[in-house]
C-alpha cells in the first residue's frame, strides 16, 4: 500500500482507490474515489473539487474556498471549518461532528450533509 498526500484531485482521480480529505487535521469525509468524486458530501471536499478546472466548461475564473485556513495554535471551536462554511449553523460552531457511514464505507463528519445533499439536489 502506499499513502500518498497531496491537493492534487487530478492525481488522487488517476492514482488512488481510497480517499481520505482532510482539513486541520480531522477527516473530513471518506471513501472510494468513485463516490468521493460522484457524490461528495462534505463542504470542504465540494470546494475541493469546485476548483479544478474543467475541460468541457468554459470558465473565467475556479470556484474558491473563502477564508483561511485556521492558525494551529487557536483552532476554532466546533467544526474546524465552519469559519469557512457557507453552510454553517450554530451546532457547527459549538461542536465537532464525528464520522456518519453513509453507505459503501462512504463516511463524512458534517452535521448538516442532509441539508447540503437537499440543497444541491434542488439546485
Amino acid at each position: 500500500a502506499i499513502m500518498l498526500i497531496t491537493h492534487d484531485l487530478g492525481v488522487v482521480a488517476e492514482l488512488c482507490e481510497q480517499v481520505v480529505v482532510m482539513y486541520a487535521g480531522k477527516i473530513v469525509e471518506r471513501g472510494d474515489v468513485g463516490t468521493i468524486f460522484a457524490n461528495p458530501t462534505h463542504p470542504y471536499t465540494l470546494g475541493l473539487l469546485g476548483s479544478i478546472p474543467k475541460l468541457h466548461e468554459n470558465q473565467r475564473r475556479l470556484q474558491a474556498i473563502p477564508g483561511v485556513v485556521p492558525n494551529p495554535a487557536f483552532m476554532p471551536k466546533g467544526c474546524r471549518f465552519h469559519p469557512r462554511c457557507k453552510y454553517a449553523a450554530e451546532q457547527c460552531k459549538l461542536a465537532q461532528p464525528s464520522l456518519t457511514e453513509l453507505g459503501n464505507g462512504h463516511e463524512v463528519a458534517c452535521w448538516r450533509y442532509k441539508e447540503i445533499a437537499d440543497m444541491r439536489e434542488v439546485g
